[in-house]
């Protein structure tokens, strides 16, 4: 009867308790289940615990991200990158008038992010440019040459001159802290998806009536 019996904790099986081998751990059927049944355990244990050092790591990681100002810093110009590039999705590059199609196109800066960290988020500085060509291999394409106008060029027949004088004007460098650099990017990051969704962007992002910091804050 299994009344009069016990179980192995390995095997799950009933037997007399007599031909049984009891440890700490409990009753087995023979010495080799109560080993068996050890090494399992031990093995579980591990698992167990390198599963939570991972989910410890992880936080730790997500953590530090949270609060790395470069990483932080990288993903808002990411953001920006993008949505400009989406806003100029129906236009040439601007520094050769390329039409879209022919090229791949980027979201590239007027005045450099490494130079003019101030003007690395803003939108005003950044419009869609050729990436290889113009981008890359003419570091910009800021001049122009026999066979490209310019960015300087494309920006003024664009959006005028105001616009370029903007660029060009000194200002402080715009000190964001993480949690800012993170709500331009959710801000960014918003307008691309309703863009591509097929609605119009929110404001103008190329006129000078706004200040970046102001709408982080609203």
């Amino acid at each position: 009867m299994a009344n009069s019996r016990f179980r192995c904790l390995y095997c799950r099986d009933y037997f007399d308790p007599d031909t049984m081998v009891k440890t700490p751990a409990g009753w087995f059927c023979g010495v080799d289940h109560a080993i068996a049944y050890a090494r399992a355990k031990t093995d579980k244990q591990k698992q167990k615990a390198q599963k939570a050092s991972k989910i410890a790591h992880k936080r730790e990681r997500q953590e530090l991200v949270h609060n790395h100002y470069p990483t932080q810093f990288r993903l808002a110009k990411q953001a920006a990158q993008r949505l400009a590039n989406r806003l100029d999705s129906k236009l040439g590059c601007v520094c050769c008038g390329e039409p879209r199609g022919r090229a791949q196109f980027c979201g590239g800066h007027y005045k450099t992010a490494g130079g003019h960290p101030e003007l690395a988020l803003d939108l005003r500085n950044i419009h869609g440019q050729r990436n290889r060509l113009c981008n890359q291999e003419k570091s910009g394409n800021i001049a122009g040459d026999k066979t490209s106008h310019g960015y300087k060029a494309g920006l003024v027949w664009r959006y005028g001159q105001a616009l370029v004088d903007y660029l060009e004007s000194y200002r402080e460098p715009a000190k964001y802290s993480c949690d800012e650099l993170r709500k331009i990017r959710a801000l960014y990051d918003a307008e691309v998806r309703a863009v591509e969704k097929g609605g119009q962007p929110t404001r103008d992002w190329r006129t000078l009536d706004y200040n970046l910091r102001d709408l982080i804050q609203m």
